[in-house]
């Protein structure tokens, strides 16, 4: 779809990107569309960047990238377009095996993954979200609140695309 509509896809170095994993600037329908991030990023016109870790789930992220893409052309900010993006994601893939693991990675995971994990509540699930990005699995135990047993439930439910899963 994004060769289709005339954007090329890259991949970057994890390092450089793995604040937000993947990251567009494009026009779609006359409109320049991209989160500022992209700017920051210095992406240059009708790219969309992806971490190359990820590579293997470049079919789910470059459909989510092209969802945001479109709410943001319906006029959508940027966070509403992102949530209604991961929505479509959801629709389109919910039944399928390696969407449901990429949805574990702990850098992408949902507040609903976390806040379904035995001992962790909304506080403690946003300050794993906010503490983002993890390089492995292990710095979850810095986070305030997070003991062994917390560590371990989590452990067992996620992982870390760094930590090479």
């Amino acid at each position: 779809m994004a060769k289709k509509l005339g954007y090329r896809v890259k991949y970057i170095p994890h390092e450089r990107i793995k604040d937000y994993i993947a990251c567009y600037r494009v026009i779609y329908e006359g409109k320049e569309i991209y989160p500022p991030a992209a700017l920051r990023l210095g992406i240059p016109l009708n790219e969309i960047w992806i971490s190359n870790a990820f590579k293997k789930y470049e079919k789910y992220i470059l459909f989510h990238e092209i969802r945001e893409i479109v709410h943001r052309a319906e006029g959508y900010d940027v966070d509403e377009a992102h949530l209604l993006a991961l929505k479509d994601e959801k629709m389109e893939f919910g039944n399928d095996d390696e969407w449901k693991k990429m949805k574990m990675e702990i850098n992408i995971c949902p507040v609903e993954e976390l806040l379904a994990t035995p001992g962790i509540g909304k506080k403690l699930a946003m300050e794993i979200i906010e503490n983002r990005p993890y390089e492995s699995i292990e710095e979850l135990r810095k986070v305030r609140g997070i003991g062994k047993k917390r560590f371990s439930a989590l452990r067992a439910k996620f992982w870390c695309v760094r930590d090479g899963n």
